[in-house]
């Protein structure tokens, strides 16, 4: 804590004995104990010398000088002395003095006069004859910056033996102590990350806590206020922090960072505090609230809450202790719970049980808030069973009215952990689980309250980013024989941003239902170990063997050679076939004398003899690389002529032209 803030709030303590604790005393003196007119003999230095006006302004020559140890004036006729000091901020001023008078007559006298700024002077008293004593009078009207005490003769008209001294000057001022102002911190954070499954992530990236009057704190809460899972989620304090001590409630869901410590490093600890999770596959949001002091910040209410463990307490004394609190200016009163998220957040992620500021005291069976900014807000009407026109969150069974009960009431976990309500009469019981055991104060929305920054929340997103993958690269087969088996190996690139290999899985096979070409789209899912998962597909086109012109029948003159052609897509591999019974049975030509191109497109008959008349001709085709069947064409004829024709007697003769 800051020094002066530290001696401030003792002497606000002592004042209650000493009230003079709270005022601070400026002395401005001169003893004159020395020849010099800059001295200060006090706790405090007058704003300037003494300056003299119609003398030589010296302090041991001229008609005033110090003598003595005392301030003399002799011999004087227009001469003066003045000294000035800054009063500013004094609540009340007082100034005193010994004097003493030699051989003045009645119109000689010594005037002591008193200026705010130093040019126009009020005559305070004067002091003539011989006599001496000691003067003191209240100044306080005359407080300014340029405070002035001016001494002259009154007549201008001293003999050499007339003489007046002057001896402990003093001023003495009263100044209030600085208005001391606690400024709120404020705090600022970084760090809406993803959290992957197993491992563990600071709760920010970045964070700065300021301070106009502290560089120190006592205490940081770092707490789950969304999202908490009890049993599961863990912050934990790493690395070393020799001037903070951790301390995790798994009730409340939050970790204390207990000091004093440096602002400095308290920002060093909070960038080392780190979520983790024991589930297996996590999921939702977890946010984080970090707040400087002693109380739990809930984001989507903006307000703080804080249980006050109290056994015992009535509600109506609870009502007026939360009513006497504040937080950073922030009015205090019991708790109002409006959502699901506040009650559980109040309720079942909190260390106790007690008082919140619902009551139908003034109207049985019609339930108010009856405290804070929703004072009068109906939220429930009747016993149990009743309706509720606004949020409430009763225990099965309640509120049941048993021995005129009032209040509303945080049930204890024993009878039910959800942290729903009951309500009990004023006192409540006197031991057991209907004891009162505290009660919740709630900061925020009232009148006349600060804004604060004294909390930053971050988000941290259980891992849901899918896998990245790509399609596997297209396919294109001749039948459903060449269709290969799922591999999910065809899935080259899958990456994850927390999983170092995701799984790959064949999902299904889907097939357009055409035949020409026939569109399978085959399914591959990744998937990391958050389940968060990614689908791609492959794209089998199966693109049949085609003819798209078959062979002809052949017609010509023996001795003539002649072709059949076949024309087909998808095809590299060709094999034609000759058959001599008319297309029963067919079997395989090689090129050789008589044949030519029998593993092409085109098969070229050379010179064929009238033999070969009604042979018939197909072709077989292939691919060399799939494993479909061979697609077969149509047969085509072979027919032979001779050119020319020789009857004789009767006889016809087929003759061969060479």
């Amino acid at each position: 804590m800051n020094p002066i803030k530290l001696s401030y709030i003792i002497c606000v303590i002592l004042s209650l004995t000493y009230p003079s604790c709270l005022l601070s005393q400026n002395t401005y003196r001169d003893n004159f104990s020395s020849a010099s007119y800059s001295t200060n003999d006090g706790n405090s230095n007058f704003l300037s010398a003494w300056n003299e006006n119609g003398d030589d302004n010296s302090p041991s020559t001229g008609y005033i000088r110090i003598n003595g140890n005392r301030l003399r004036f002799q011999y004087i006729w227009n001469e003066s002395i003045n000294r000035s000091v800054d009063l500013t901020g004094a609540s009340s001023a007082t100034l005193s003095f010994d004097w003493e008078t030699v051989g003045l007559d009645n119109r000689e006298t010594l005037a002591v006069q008193i200026s705010t700024n130093g040019t126009t002077y009020t005559t305070l008293n004067t002091f003539g004859g011989t006599n001496s004593g000691n003067y003191s009078i209240d100044i306080s009207s005359y407080i300014s910056a340029t405070t002035t005490v001016r001494f002259l003769s009154n007549d201008r008209d001293w003999e050499s033996n007339e003489y007046a001294y002057i001896d402990n000057f003093q001023i003495s001022a009263l100044v209030p102590p600085p208005v001391i102002t606690d400024d709120p911190p404020v705090i600022t954070a970084t760090g809406d990350q993803e959290y992957c499954p197993g491992g563990s992530v600071p709760v920010v990236e970045t964070v700065s806590i300021s301070d106009p009057d502290d560089i120190t704190a006592e205490l940081v809460i770092i707490q789950i206020s969304s999202g908490y899972v009890t049993g599961e989620d863990l912050l934990t304090l790493t690395g070393a922090h020799p001037t903070i001590t951790p301390s995790w409630s798994a009730v409340e869901g939050k970790l204390l960072l207990t000091g004093p410590a440096t602002l400095t490093a308290f920002e060093s600890a909070i960038s080392d505090v780190a979520y983790s999770s024991s589930a297996s596959n996590p999921s939702g949001t977890r946010q984080f609230s970090i707040t400087v002091g002693n109380a739990n910040f809930l984001p989507t209410t903006g307000h703080y809450y804080e249980y006050v463990d109290d056994l015992g307490i009535t509600w109506t004394a609870a009502n007026a202790a939360a009513n006497s609190r504040t937080f950073y200016g922030l009015q205090g009163y019991l708790a109002t719970l409006t959502s699901q998220e506040e009650a559980e957040f109040s309720g079942s992620q909190a260390l106790g049980v007690g008082w919140i500021g619902g009551s139908d005291a003034a109207s049985e069976g019609v339930w108010l808030w009856v405290t804070g900014p929703e004072a009068g807000l109906n939220f429930w009407n009747g016993t149990a069973g009743g309706n509720s026109p606004n949020f409430a969150f009763w225990n099965s069974g309640e509120p049941n009215q048993s021995g005129d009960e009032d209040y509303a009431h945080i049930t204890h976990p024993n009878v039910n952990p959800n942290g729903s309500w009951n309500d009990l009469t004023n006192t409540g019981a006197s031991s057991g689980n209907y004891q009162p055991q505290g009660y919740v104060v709630e900061y925020g929305g009232m009148p006349g309250d600060p804004t604060l920054s004294i909390t930053a929340t971050t988000n941290l997103e259980m891992d849901s980013t899918p896998p990245t993958a790509s399609d596997p690269s297209p396919i294109e087969v001749y039948c459903s024989n060449d269709v290969p088996s799922p591999d999910p190996n065809v899935v080259v690139d899958e990456a994850d941003n927390c999983t170092t290999d995701p799984s790959v899985v064949f999902v299904d096979d889907i097939s357009n239902g055409a035949s020409n070409p026939e569109i399978i789209t085959r399914t591959f899912r990744i998937t990391d170990e958050a389940g968060n998962s990614l689908e791609v597909s492959q794209v089998i086109t199966i693109v049949p063997y085609t003819i798209t012109s078959e062979p002809d029948d052949r017609t010509i003159f023996a001795g003539n050679s002649t072709s059949f052609i076949v024309s087909a897509i998808n095809v590299n591999t060709y094999q034609w076939q000759v058959s001599n019974d008319g297309g029963l049975n067919f079997s395989d030509l090689s090129n050789g004398v008589d044949y030519s191109g029998t593993d092409t497109e085109t098969l070229t008959i050379n010179s064929p003899e009238i033999n070969m008349n009604g042979l018939q001709f197909r072709a077989l085709m292939s691919n060399s690389d799939s494993s479909c069947p061979a697609i077969v064409s149509r047969s085509a004829r072979l027919n032979i002529q001779v050119r020319q024709v020789i009857t004789n007697r009767r006889i016809t003769y087929r003759v061969k032209k060479n």
